[in-house]
């Protein structure tokens, strides 16, 4: 009995999961924390960066290893299907990349003004500083959503087409 059919479910499901999750962050997390004072936004997103770093690390890795485990066990049975499996995994693992290069920067960049008090008085140059760190975190995060949901879309699109 196989498990190709049950690994194929996981790695979509993962992908869609982890890209779902991205998603939330940019689409409701974010936005919510713009509208609040911007000494609460620097604290609120140290709790929820900490938090997300695990899960969405994890999810991506995952993600990862179920679509590069399909791709491995299609190309060992000879079929050209496994390059469709490859390329989730390649689009799932490029989110750790992309997180520790382009978004952890400007994570830490919010981390420091939640740390240090900066933002305790809500001045003028520290509240724009914290909502120009919050929104170009929002448009970096949102290309890991892209990343997983690509993936996930790849896989689903070869499974509903039967193959």
């Amino acid at each position: 009995m196989s498990t190709l059919p049950a690994t194929k479910g996981l790695a979509i499901a993962a992908s869609f999961l982890t890209g779902g999750a991205s998603s939330i962050m940019s689409l409701v997390v974010i936005p919510t924390l713009l509208s609040a004072p911007h000494n609460i936004a620097a604290k609120q997103f140290k709790l929820i960066h900490n938090l997300k770093w695990v899960t969405h690390s994890a999810g991506s890795v995952i993600a990862s290893l179920l679509h590069g485990y399909v791709a491995y066990t299609l190309h060992a049975r000879g079929s050209a299907l496994w390059t469709r499996w490859a390329t989730g995994a390649a689009l799932t693992a490029a989110i750790l990349p992309w997180s520790l290069a382009a978004v952890e920067p400007v994570s830490r960049g919010l981390l420091v003004i939640a740390g240090t008090g900066e933002n305790r008085e809500g001045g003028t140059e520290i509240s724009i500083k914290t909502e120009r760190l919050l929104r170009r975190w929002d448009v970096l995060n949102s290309v890991k959503s892209v990343l997983a949901v690509g993936a996930g879309a790849v896989g689903l699109w070869t499974v509903l087409e039967g193959q």
